[in-house]
C-alpha cells in the first residue's frame, strides 16, 4: 500500500485565480487606453498654446516693423532717401526681434485711404504692377546706400542732394512708386503704406510646419518743412 502510494505520479497543484484578478486586469488595460487618449489630447493643446504663443510674439513684431516703416516713410515724404530710411527701419526692427530670417515680402505703397489695403498687384510671387515697390526678404537683408538712386551728400548727417529715390536694378523686384513722384501737399498729400509678408515656423508639425501672417500701415505723408 505504501509502494503504490510512493510510485503514484505527482501533480502539479492547479493554479486558480483569486476573485476579480481577471476582472483588475482588465481595469488596468483600458486605464492604459484612456491615459493614451487623454496624453495625446493634452500634447495636443500643449503643442497649440506654444505654437499660438509664438505666433502671437511675431504678429506684435512684425507689427511694430510695419509702423515703424510707415512712420519713417511718411516722414521723410518725397525726399531720395524716403524708402531706404523706411526700409532699414523695417529691417532694424525685425534684427532685434530675430524675426528677419523669414521675412518674405517687404511692400512699399500707394494707399488711398489711412486704412487702404496693399493692392493684390503688389503681394503675388510675379507679374508685380501698379503703385508700390516690392521688396523680398533677401533684398530687405542685402540693402545698403548704393541700393538706391540717391545722390548722397558730401556730409553724412545733410540731406541729399538729388536722385529719383527709386531701388536700383536687382535691388527690387519691383519699382513703381518712387519718392519723386509723390505728392505731400497739404490738401491732397499721398498716404504711405508698408506691407510685411512672414512666414512663421511651428514648433510642433501636429499644427502644420508653418503659417503666413501679414501686417500693413498706413501714414500721410507729412508736409514739408517751413
Amino acid at each position: 500500500m505504501v509502494r503504490r502510494i510512493l510510485n503514484r505520479p505527482l501533480h502539479r497543484r492547479r493554479h486558480v485565480p483569486a476573485p476579480g484578478h481577471e476582472h483588475c486586469r482588465a481595469e488596468r488595460g483600458v486605464t492604459v487606453v484612456e491615459f493614451s487618449f487623454v496624453a495625446l489630447m493634452l500634447l495636443t493643446v500643449v503643442a497649440g498654446t506654444v505654437d499660438y504663443g509664438r505666433a502671437w510674439q511675431s504678429g506684435m513684431a512684425i507689427n511694430e516693423a510695419t509702423r515703424t516703416g510707415a512712420r519713417v516713410g511718411s516722414g521723410q515724404a518725397a525726399q531720395p532717401n524716403a524708402d531706404y530710411n523706411a526700409l532699414t527701419g523695417i529691417r532694424s526692427a525685425l534684427v532685434a526681434s530675430n524675426k528677419i530670417d523669414d521675412v518674405e515680402l517687404v511692400v512699399i505703397y500707394r494707399s488711398d485711404s489711412a486704412n487702404g489695403a496693399v493692392p493684390a498687384s503688389c503681394t503675388g510671387t510675379s507679374g508685380y504692377s501698379g503703385l508700390c515697390n516690392v521688396f523680398t526678404g533677401a533684398q530687405l537683408v542685402a540693402l545698403g546706400p548704393t541700393s538706391f538712386n540717391i545722390t548722397w551728400a558730401v556730409n553724412p548727417s545733410d540731406p541729399p542732394t538729388g536722385g529719383s529715390g527709386c531701388a536700383n536694378s536687382g535691388a527690387a523686384q519691383y519699382r513703381g512708386w518712387c519718392p519723386n513722384v509723390r505728392s505731400n501737399t497739404q490738401a491732397s498729400a499721398d498716404y504711405y503704406g508698408v506691407y510685411v509678408r512672414y512666414r512663421q515656423r511651428n514648433l510642433f508639425p501636429i499644427l502644420g510646419t508653418s503659417r503666413l501672417m501679414s501686417r500693413t500701415a498706413v501714414m500721410r505723408l507729412e508736409p514739408p518743412s517751413v
